[in-house]
């Protein structure tokens, strides 16, 4: 006769034993876990995938075996490592029924787990669901800014969202050719008039679903996003209409975003220029995200309602010869 305690595997917090006719692992009373409410989850929220896991001998104990359990998806079910239960969705190719929402002020991966427990004896039933719902939050609006000394020229901001749920990458980088193949190495040391290549994009998110567009984009002399003196390169997801030598060329389309200008100097004195920007997550699904300005550089439509996280960051400086 075959023991069905071998076959389970049993970690050393828990003992094997027997609950309605059905084998499982039992919570050792010397390990016990905390959350029993909730069966000690534990979540993991990175871009747009998710991982769940809960503890076996919790659900076992609540009347749950771990091979009746699944995501959304019914064929997305948990596997058994080291006495607990994982979970696991993604957006590429293991979708698992997760949904995306967007609730007016976050961004949410919506999915849920899923057991039934039938206790059925002769003409009755005193049948239980489980269904445990869980969510990957990302706040719409949450602003950073970076200052620092550029070599080579590129500026990161990494955002870690509350509770650690999500995160991801705001990057800025200066290129020398129109191509955006040559990005400036070590010191930026530029002529006036010189044609400037800069690209912004946002790295960890699903760029299926999400664009990337630049807000506001402008020059201090100082490293100081809010010094007193400035020069407006895009303003309003648009091109500064005061200054001709903007080129808008793509924003709102993919993660990247990209414009061209031509080098200028302060008149203040300064050989240096700081350059800075804002930023927005929009979701692609509402075909609202690319930028659309008319022959004044005006952006013709309202931001779309599906404008999610915003960041700020800064580069610099940029040395006028």
């Amino acid at each position: 006769v075959t023991d069905p305690c071998s076959e389970l595997n049993c970690s050393k917090d828990e003992l094997c034993g027997e609950k309605n006719g059905v084998y499982g692992c039992f919570c050792n009373e010397g390990h016990r876990r905390p959350d029993p409410d909730f069966f000690d989850l534990s979540e993991v929220c990175e871009s747009s995938s998710g991982s769940m896991s809960l503890s076996r001998c919790l659900l076992f104990e609540a009347g749950f075996a771990t091979n009746n359990l699944h995501l959304n998806d019914p064929s997305c079910k948990g596997t058994v490592r080291n006495g607990r239960v994982e979970f696991y969705f993604d957006n590429s190719n293991h979708i698992c029924g997760t949904n995306l929402v967007d609730n007016g002020t976050h961004f949410i991966y919506e999915n849920f787990i899923f057991g039934a427990q039938d206790l059925t004896k002769g003409p009755i039933s005193r049948k239980r669901i489980l269904k445990l719902s869980f969510s990957c939050i990302y706040p719409k609006t949450q602003t950073l800014s970076t200052n620092m000394e550029i070599n080579p020229p590129e500026s990161i901001v990494h955002k870690k969202l509350p509770a650690g749920q999500g995160r991801y990458q705001v990057r800025m980088v200066l290129y020398q050719d129109a191509e955006f193949s040559q990005p400036f190495n070590g010191s930026v040391n530029v002529e006036i008039n010189q044609q400037m290549f800069v690209e912004v994009r946002v790295e960890g998110v699903d760029s299926r679903q999400f664009a990337t567009v630049i807000d506001k984009f402008w020059a201090t002399p100082a490293n100081d996003p809010h010094h007193s003196i400035r020069w407006d390169l895009i303003s309003r997801e648009c091109p500064n209409p005061n200054d001709d030598t903007v080129e808008l060329l793509q924003n709102g389309v993919s993660t990247s975003s990209r414009f061209s200008f031509r080098m200028f100097v302060f008149t203040a004195n300064s050989t240096k220029v700081y350059l800075h920007c804002t930023v927005h997550l929009c979701l692609l699904s509402g075909n609202h995200c690319s930028t659309h300005c008319d022959s004044e550089h005006h952006r013709r439509e309202r931001r779309s309602v599906k404008f999610h996280d915003s960041a700020s960051i800064s580069i610099g400086p940029l040395m006028l010869s």
